[in-house]
């Protein structure tokens, strides 16, 4: 599987669409909220100088993890705008 580079806004609009919701921010850290498979999730993202041009791998890959989101998901939804509807309850 590629390797994600994506800039914050980018970032953030995916999460969106996967209805997760700002929760709180703590400096230069966002926490996103959401539920996936019926599960509550938070992820955060970083809104820093360093990040805001692409997010780190780290960043995206704990992204994914925390999520619980899988990776070919983010990939789908960056090549077609696909989201998946059915893990989100």
């Amino acid at each position: 599987m590629s390797r994600l580079k994506w800039k914050y806004k980018r970032y953030i609009e995916f999460l969106k669409s996967y209805h997760f919701e700002l929760g709180h921010v703590r400096g230069s850290h966002q926490f996103y909220n959401g539920r996936i498979y019926g599960e509550d999730r938070v992820v955060q993202v970083i809104v820093s100088e360093r990040e805001k041009g692409c997010q780190s791998n780290k960043t995206i890959k704990m992204g994914i993890k925390h999520s619980g989101i899988p990776k070919n998901f983010f990939e789908e939804w960056d090549k077609a705008g696909v989201v998946h509807q059915e893990i989100i309850f």
